[in-house]
C-alpha cells in the first residue's frame, strides 16, 4: 500500500481487506455443505469420513507455529501470497479426485484438506495480526468483526452452493456434477480473495517524524514552554501513536509454553479444547445427525443448518467481543467471565440435545445455541491473547490453535466410533435414532463440566472475581 496515503486511509483499506480475507479463509466451515456428497461418491465409512471432515480444521489449527514463523520471517504480504497458492490447490485437487482423475484414498483427501486448512488459517492469522497492530485501543471492535467475517465464510459458500449448485442428482462423468463445479469455484474465489488482501494488509507505520522529534520541533528554542502546551498542539495521529506506545509498554509479554502455563493461558487452552472441539464436531456431523432423525433429509435443510450456524456464530463474535471490551474497560470484569457464560450455556444445550431431541426440528435451537457459544469463544479468545503482547500475538495464537485442533479431532473420532458401532448394531447402512449421537454428547457434558471447574479455579486464584481493573492487571503481571 502506498505510504503516501494518509494513515487513516491506509487503516480503512487495511480493515476492509482484513474482512475480505477472513471471509474467504474458513474452508473448514464450508466442508459440511458438500461433505456428504464426497462420502457418497467414495463410499467412506463413518469413521473415515470423520477423519476427512475434520482434516481441514486440523490443518487450520496445527498450522499455528508454522504460520507465525512465516509471518515473522516473510512478512504479511508474502505470507498471504503463499497462502493463496496453497488454498487454490487444495480444493482443486479434491475436485480432480472427485472427477476420477486422481486416486480417491481417504488419506490423500485428508492431506489435501489439511493443506487447505493450513492456507486459510495462515491468511486469517495475517488479518488478525494486522488488526492487533493497527487498532490497539478498541481491540474488541477491530478483531471482533474480523473474527465474525471468518464465520460468515460458511454462510457465504453454503448459500452459493444452495442457489447455484443445488441439484442433488449426480451426473456421469463426475466432472459434470455440481459438487465438482462447486469445488472449482471454491478454489478460485478463496485464492483470489486472499491474494488481493496481500496488497493492503500489514502493520501501518507512520509516514512522518516520530513523536519525540515532533515534540522537540514544537518546543524549538523556547525552553520555558511547558509539556502540557506541547501535547495540546500535537496532532490527533501523534496522540494515538503516543498512546499506542504506552499500551505496548504496559502489556505483559509471554510467549509459547510460558503463555500456555500461565493460569489464564491454560484456562483458555482448556476451554478451546472442549468448547470449540464440541462445536466443530457438531457442525461437521450435522449431516449424519439429520440423517439419523429423518430418512431422507434434503440438501436445502443441510445448507440451512450450516447457514444458521454461520450467522449465529458471526453475530455472537461481534456482540461478545465488543461486550468483553465494555465489561473489561468500563466495569473491570475480566474476559474469562465470558468463557464461564459460554461453558454454562453449552452444558444446558448438551443436556437438551441428549434428552429432548427426537426430531429434525428439535435440532434448530441446538444449532443456534452451540454456534453462538462457538462464536463467544472465538470472538473473545484472540483479544485475551493480545493482552500478553501484541508483538507476540501471531506466535501465541498459533500455539493456542492446537487446542481446538486436538479437541475437534477427539470429539469427531468419538462421534464416528459411536455412529459406526450403532450402525453395525442396527444392521443397516446408516444409523437411525438419537442413540447414534446421544452417547457422544453425554461424554461432552463431562468434559464441559471439568473445564468449567478449571475456569472457576483460575478466576478465584487470580482474584478475577473482583471488579477492579487495577487488581486484574496486577494479578496478570504477578501470576
Amino acid at each position: 500500500m502506498p505510504i503516501s496515503l494518509p494513515r487513516n486511509t491506509r487503516l480503512i483499506y487495511s480493515y476492509i481487506s482484513a474482512l475480505i480475507v477472513a471471509n474467504v479463509s474458513g474452508p473448514q466451515y464450508v466442508y459440511p455443505a458438500f461433505g456428504t456428497s464426497l462420502q457418497t461418491r467414495f463410499n467412506w465409512p463413518a469413521l473415515e469420513n470423520s477423519v476427512v471432515s475434520t482434516s481441514c480444521f486440523i490443518g487450520a489449527s496445527f498450522s499455528g507455529p508454522v504460520s507465525s514463523w512465516l509471518i515473522e520471517t516473510r512478512g504479511i504480504q508474502q505470507t498471504l501470497r503463499i497462502s493463496a497458492l496453497i488454498v487454490f490447490f487444495g480444493p482443486f485437487l479434491v475436485a480432480l479426485t472427485y472427477a476420477g482423475r486422481l486416486p480417491d484414498h481417504f488419506i490423500l483427501c485428508t492431506f489435501y484438506w489439511i493443506c487447505t486448512g493450513f492456507g486459510g488459517s495462515t491468511a486469517y492469522l495475517c488479518a488478525l495480526n494486522s488488526q492487533s497492530h493497527n487498532f490497539k485501543h478498541q481491540r474488541g471492535l477491530s478483531i471482533g468483526p474480523v473474527a465474525a467475517a471468518l464465520s460468515l465464510c460458511g454462510v457465504f459458500y453454503s448459500q452459493i452452493n444452495d442457489i447455484w449448485f443445488n441439484k442433488e442428482t449426480t451426473k456421469t462423468p463426475f466432472d459434470s456434477d455440481n459438487t465438482y463445479h462447486f469445488l472449482i469455484f471454491m478454489s478460485a474465489s478463496m485464492s483470489i480473495g486472499i491474494f488481493m488482501g496481500s496488497f493492503f494488509l500489514g502493520k501501518i507505520t507512520d509516514n512522518y517524524q516520530p513523536l519525540s522529534s515532533n515534540s522537540e520541533q514544537l518546543m524549538g528554542d523556547g525552553s520555558d514552554r511547558d509539556n502540557s502546551y506541547d501535547l495540546n498542539v500535537l496532532s490527533v495521529e501523534d496522540e494515538l501513536l503516543y498512546k499506542d506506545q504506552e499500551d505496548e509498554d504496559q502489556e505483559t509479554s509471554l510467549s509459547g509454553i510460558k503463555f500456555i502455563k500461565h493460569p489464564i493461558g491454560f484456562s483458555l487452552f482448556s476451554t478451546m479444547f472442549i468448547v470449540i472441539g464440541i462445536g466443530y464436531a457438531y457442525i461437521a456431523n450435522i449431516g449424519h445427525m439429520l440423517s439419523s432423525l429423518s430418512d431422507n433429509p434434503s440438501k436445502h435443510l443441510l445448507n440451512f443448518h450450516i447457514t444458521l450456524f454461520g450467522l449465529s456464530n458471526c453475530v455472537s463474535r461481534i456482540i461478545f467481543s465488543v461486550l468483553s471490551d465494555v465489561l473489561n474497560n468500563v466495569f473491570g470484569v475480566h474476559r474469562l467471565w465470558i468463557f464461564v457464560l459460554a461453558i454454562i450455556s453449552l452444558l444446558i444445550s448438551l443436556y437438551y440435545l441428549t434428552v429432548h431431541v427426537s426430531a429434525v426440528e428439535d435440532l434448530l435451537p441446538c444449532t443456534v445455541v452451540i454456534s453462538s457459544i462457538y462464536g463467544m469463544i472465538f470472538g473473545v479468545a484472540p483479544i485475551v491473547v493480545t493482552e500478553f503482547g501484541a508483538e507476540l500475538f501471531a506466535r501465541n495464537w498459533g500455539w493456542m490453535l492446537f487446542a481446538p485442533a486436538m479437541g475437534s479431532q477427539a470429539f469427531n473420532l468419538l462421534f464416528g466410533a459411536f455412529y459406526d458401532y450403532q450402525t453395525k448394531k442396527q444392521s443397516r447402512n446408516t444409523c437411525h435414532g438419537t442413540i447414534c449421537f446421544k452417547n457422544t454428547f453425554q461424554i461432552c457434558i463431562i468434559g464441559s463440566s471439568v473445564v468449567l471447574l478449571i475456569t472457576f479455579f483460575v478466576i478465584l486464584k487470580l482474584n478475577l472475581h473482583k471488579r477492579n481493573a487495577s487488581t486484574i492487571k496486577s494479578n496478570l503481571i504477578c501470576a
